[in-house]
């Protein structure tokens, strides 16, 4: 073999490789470059935005100076208007960061907040600086001449207030008429139109830039990746060549050099396609030729010393079919002599089941015998446990020799089993008995080639040997049985007659008892069974009915037809009466003459009593007797019938017990029982023969009034009101009752069972929400709710998977400097056909439904992970609101929840905030207290949301860990007019730091609302003075703003 020139193959790889790599750094860098020329575009664009935004706030600042002068008198704003001109015009330093409107320059008492930057310089100079075109600048330069001309009028107009010593009403009205008029206001227009054309003038030319630059990046991106592609491929190619001259890795080529070297030939080298003239293929072929010298010898040795062993065993065998007495001790004798004598691997005999034809193995010796445990061969050839050495050999009735046992497709299956006991050959010959296959001696040893004509000759005779005995078997087998065999039947029939359950008697043919069994005799009344027989029933326990138990065996008898299976009825000794399941049928000798009659029965009472149970448990509730909703359902349909063909009425009533689920939890269900029994009885007495009240379960009735209009309906439901609230004395306890019912009318409301009952329903719920202790009937409305409700509640449970949920936030600001510090997290839903759903509409249906507990920690780790999001981003600490529905807060793994979902979303844990309604908070306050100290463990913070609508008690209000209260928009939607809100908040926020608790008004809308809550010392406010609940990019907009007032 002549190897190819792979090596320089693989220095023109290797050298490609390299330069591709020099290629792909050069690259990386330019695209690097590009992308931050992106951002000096977008850089440029924003400046151009700050200045032009100083050159229109400042006419507008000035416009506020001296309307404000013009109204108070007040000397400051004539400063603050000359100071505006001055910062503008380059005569006076301007403030760091001066971009924003001139009050936000100043305090109360006209302190600057802002440093000072000790830089003189014209607005038209920065704006000349800031590098704009030509026509762009004149847009500006013509807004600021503009801005410069009105201050004419503005000057004017401050002069004409001090005209006097004492400015009078109507200097100033006059005054404040200039800054009004319509001339004012188009000098105005006259200032934005020309910044207006600047905007669309920037925009386009800076818009122009960041495409273009972007398109440049996208290109270096392109290239970028294509280049990295094609070094791994060089890369991949250079290994490739490398491995071609060797053939394979480094580490297998030592490893086979050294197998050869210390004499291992059993294992071929393999080659791959391509790589003969390799350095492996070379060794492979010299291992082949080796291994060819070697495996003759060793192959003329074993054949000598397999046929040694087999004339060994074969002799054994023969003494064990002499010796043993049955076949199990014979078969695990020739398996030992097998492994013993035979040189055999592992031997093992299996005997067909002749139900399931399957082979079972029965007796196994030598290495690998726990093979067997579980195996299963079939005689079936369609199965693939059929297709082996055995299978085939049982079915086929035929030796099978398997020379190559790891390799031949007869034992595909078994192949990785016999490579761990070390088998190479294989061989199965049939069992026979009596010329019938009924098993398989399998033998199987540990080289290949093992089994030779002659190894075959003296197995087929061991085989034949072992036939022999097993027919011997047989037949000794069969003589004993047979002596046995009767002895058996006897005693069998006469323990199946006095163990049977069942009574057994036959007669002669004079109706005299001939025999029976000791339950027959127990019925009869006698002790002994010989006492029995010869008398006839009338000296029986049964006399009375002798002469019809006579009759019928007469009947049988002549008719010669047994009469099976019919029930009657028999008195016992002690004069109880019984139901009997009987069968007769006549007895006959052998040339088929009746000679008596045989009879069996069976006593069924107890079966008859579980059926009558069954019965009234398929009509009745078993507590209180009442009908239950099958047999509502049949007197509904016949009232319904009736209805129909007399243009009749009907009521159905809904009725429902209010807080009945209280006395259960309180008292017990006992008592809760005791309770129900007694309402049942009430509830029949109001009630007419004709009516039917039903109870559904629980604290739930269905009544049905046949005939009964609106009128009468309404008076028989305030008649049920009436008897329900009296008092019920329940052994030691006085407890009283009340009820909610809904009324459905036929056929206005329904016209079957289904529709009347949820419209009932529907009216009952009503009655729920407007009080209780009531009864309503039901209206279109109810119906409109209802499918209302249903219509949601379908699109609720997909809601999610579509992505129809959205979180929106709403930031929360501290009073203390406007900044925002914190964010609610709100959720919206948004359908495709129902539009916009409110919150207040869907939240208490996903309550309802059960959806509420997968929506709510849906939205916990959303604004979870976009709190982790945020502070990841550089915006600073940042606290995320959630709030809890009452169903997510007395869920007891809530604790759990939100620790899992804090930890795998990376958020620490005092930078959520979980909201409860201060009404949740008080529903169950010991358990509120407990869930709260398991938070505050874990250090989430905890706040009382609408606080002053829930009857806190500030007994347990000291108790709740929490740190936050927030007080309700209710009460600060109108505090700049109402007194009462205004001392309710006052309180509130006194309370709170009495307390040590932070405080947050919610619903802040005005300037007036903010002046108020800053004077009482609220600690922080939400709402749409700030910002109204926004997406996720508008809310980083206001986080990159920083503050919003």
């Amino acid at each position: 073999m002549t190897p190819p020139n792979n090596l320089s193959r693989f220095s023109r790889s290797l050298w490609l490789a390299l330069g591709m790599f020099v290629v792909f750094s050069i690259l990386f860098v330019t695209y690097v470059r590009s992308e931050k020329q992106i951002d000096r575009a977008n850089e440029s664009r924003l400046q151009s935005h700050l200045l032009a935004d100083e050159l229109r706030q400042s006419s507008d600042d000035l416009t506020r100076m001296v309307r404000s002068y013009v109204i108070t008198g007040n000397p400051i704003y004539k400063q603050h208007f000359q100071d505006i001109l001055d910062i503008r015009d380059g005569k006076m330093s301007r403030p760091v960061d001066y971009h924003n409107i001139y009050w936000d320059l100043a305090l109360a008492d006209d302190l600057r907040l802002q440093p000072d930057s000790g830089q003189k310089i014209a607005l038209l100079e920065l704006m000349r600086q800031a590098g704009f075109t030509e026509e762009e600048f004149a847009a500006l330069a013509k807004a600021k001449a503009n801005s410069d001309g009105l201050t004419g009028t503005e000057f004017a107009a401050m002069k004409l207030v001090e005209s006097t010593t004492t400015p009078t009403d109507a200097n100033r009205l006059k005054a404040s008429l200039m800054l009004q008029d319509a001339a004012y206001h188009q000098a105005k227009a006259g200032i934005m139109r020309p910044i207006g054309e600047f905007y669309r003038l920037m925009n386009q030319r800076t818009l122009d830039g960041i495409h273009a630059a972007e398109n440049a990046a996208a290109l270096l991106r392109m290239a970028f990746v294509s280049s990295g592609l094609l070094l791994v491929f060089m890369l991949w190619r250079a290994y490739r060549a490398l491995y071609a001259t060797l053939g394979s890795s480094v580490d297998e080529l030592y490893g086979r050099i050294i197998r050869i070297g210390h004499g291992d030939f059993s294992s071929a080298i393999p080659v791959a396609r391509g790589m003969e003239n390799s350095v492996l293929g070379w060794l492979s072929e010299t291992q082949i030729n080796l291994a060819r010298f070697d495996a003759q010898r060793k192959e003329a040795e074993a054949t000598n010393q397999r046929m040694t062993q087999l004339y060994a065993a074969l002799s054994q065998c023969n003494q064990a079919i002499v010796r043993c007495s049955n076949e199990q001790e014979l078969f695990l004798q020739i398996c030992c002599d097998a492994v013993t004598f035979g040189g055999m691997k592992m031997a093992w005999i299996g005997m067909l089941d002749g139900q399931s034809k399957q082979l079972k193995p029965v007796a196994s010796y030598g290495s690998g015998t726990e093979y067997l445990e579980g195996i299963q061969i079939s005689a079936d050839e369609n199965e693939v446990a059929g297709r082996g050495p055995t299978g085939t050999s049982m079915r086929e009735d035929q030796p099978f020799w398997c020379q190559d046992f790891q390799h031949d497709p007869a034992t595909a299956p078994w192949h990785e089993r016999g490579a761990k006991f070390g088998w190479n050959a294989s061989a199965a010959l049939p069992l026979h008995r009596n010329g019938a296959v009924i098993g398989v001696f399998t033998l199987y040893a540990a080289e290949i080639n093992a089994f030779d004509r002659s190894a075959r000759d003296l197995l087929a005779e061991m085989a034949m040997d072992i036939d022999y005995a097993l027919n011997s078997f047989e037949r000794e087998a069969q003589r004993r049985h047979a002596e046995s065999s009767l002895a058996d039947s006897h005693h069998l029939l006469k323990m199946i007659i006095d163990t049977a359950p069942m009574r057994i008697f036959w007669k002669d043919k004079e109706l005299r008892y001939l025999g029976c069994n000791p339950a027959f005799a127990k019925d009869a009344g006698e002790s002994v069974l010989q006492d029995v027989v010869g008398k006839d029933d009338y000296q029986l326990a049964w006399k009375d009915q002798a002469e019809y138990y006579r009759a019928d065996d007469r009947l049988v008898m002549d008719s010669n037809t047994p009469k099976l299976a019919f029930e009657e009825q028999q008195t016992t000794p002690d004069g109880t009466t019984i139901w009997l399941r009987t069968s007769k049928v006549p007895l006959q000798n052998e040339a088929k003459e009746t000679i008596g009659v045989l009879g069996i029965y069976e006593d069924i009472t107890e079966q008859k009593c579980i059926e009558e149970r069954i019965h009234y448990l398929a009509n009745f509730d078993p507590l209180t007797g009442l009908p239950n909703r099958t047999q509502l359902n049949d007197h509904l349909k016949y009232a319904l019938s009736l209805a129909k063909r007399s243009n009749g009425h009907l009521a159905l009533m809904f009725l429902d017990l209010d807080h009945f689920k209280d006395i259960n939890d309180s008292l017990g269900h006992s008592i809760g029982d005791a309770l129900l029994i007694e309402l049942a009885k009430r509830l029949r007495l109001v009630l007419r023969t004709e009516d039917t009240v039903t109870r559904l379960g629980g604290d739930e009735f269905i009544l049905l009034l046949p005939g009964v209009d609106a009128i009468g309906a309404a008076h028989v439901a305030q008649k049920l009101l009436d008897a329900i609230a009296g008092s019920y004395w329940i052994e030691l306890y006085d407890l009283a009752l009340t009820a909610s019912i809904g009324i459905a009318l036929y056929p206005a409301d329904g016209v079957d069972l289904e529709t009347l009952s949820k419209s009932a329903d529907a009216a009952m719920y009503r009655a729920k929400q407007e009080g209780r202790q009531c009864y309503r009937f039901f209206t279109q409305e109810m119906q409109a709710r209802s499918a209302r409700n249903l219509q949601l509640v379908n699109a609720l449970h997909h809601a999610l998977e579509r992505d129809q949920l959205q979180v929106y936030y709403q930031p929360q600001v501290a009073m203390q400097n406007g900044h925002v510090i914190g964010a609610e997290a709100l959720l919206r839903w948004q359908h495709p056909e129902l539009g916009m759903v409110s919150p207040a509409e869907f939240i208490p249906v996903a309550e309802g439904s059960g959806l509420i507990l997968s929506i709510g920690e849906w939205v916990l780790r959303s604004a979870v992970r976009q709190a982790k999001t945020w502070i990841d981003e550089g915006f600073g600490p940042l606290i995320m609101a959630v709030n809890l529905s009452a169903v997510q807060f007395r869920h007891p793994d809530l604790p759990e929840l939100i620790t899992r979902i804090l930890d795998e979303e990376g958020l620490p844990h005092e930078y959520l905030e979980l909201e409860l309604t201060e009404g949740v908070a008080m529903h169950n306050p010991q358990g509120v207290i407990a869930v709260m100290n398991n938070l505050h463990e874990r250090g989430v913070r905890m706040s009382i949301d609408d606080f002053g609508t829930g009857y806190s008690s500030l007994s347990y209000l000291k108790k709740f860990k929490v740190y936050k209260l927030k007080i309700d928009q209710s009460f600060v939607r109108d505090i700049s007019t109402d007194p009462e809100d205004k001392a309710i908040v006052s309180a509130i926020i006194s309370l709170a730091k009495g307390l040590g608790l932070k405080t947050i008004a919610e619903g802040v809308e005005t300037a007036g609302q903010l002046a108020f809550l800053r004077e009482q010392g609220c600690d922080e406010m939400q709402g749409y003075l700030f910002s109204k609940p926004v997406p996720i990019e508008q809310f980083e907009a206001l986080l990159k703003q920083g503050f919003v007032f």
